[in-house]
């Protein structure tokens, strides 16, 4: 699914979230940031991030969701992975 989604960035991508959250879509960090948790494959900030993207009806332990939201984030950026700790 993540290789389908960023295409020529999958690799990359799938490097970021096995680095994440070892391709766990329901992994969680229990350690809050400014009030939101790092939730899902991509470690999405929850509410906080996850509801600046198209899938914010979704919960973000869904994989294709998650996924979606990711990529989202990763364009908007400018194809660029600053939000996530882990890079490719």
């Amino acid at each position: 699914m993540i290789n389908a989604t960023f295409g020529s960035y999958g690799p990359g991508a799938v490097r970021v979230a096995t680095c994440e959250s070892g391709l766990n879509p329901n992994a969680i960090n229990p350690n809050p940031i400014a009030g939101s948790h790092p939730a899902g494959l991509f470690q999405i900030l929850y509410p906080s991030t996850w509801n600046g993207t198209s899938q914010s009806g979704q919960s973000p332990y869904n994989a294709q969701a998650n996924i979606q939201a990711a990529h989202e984030i990763f364009v908007r950026d400018g194809n660029s992975w600053r939000e996530w700790a882990c890079k490719p």
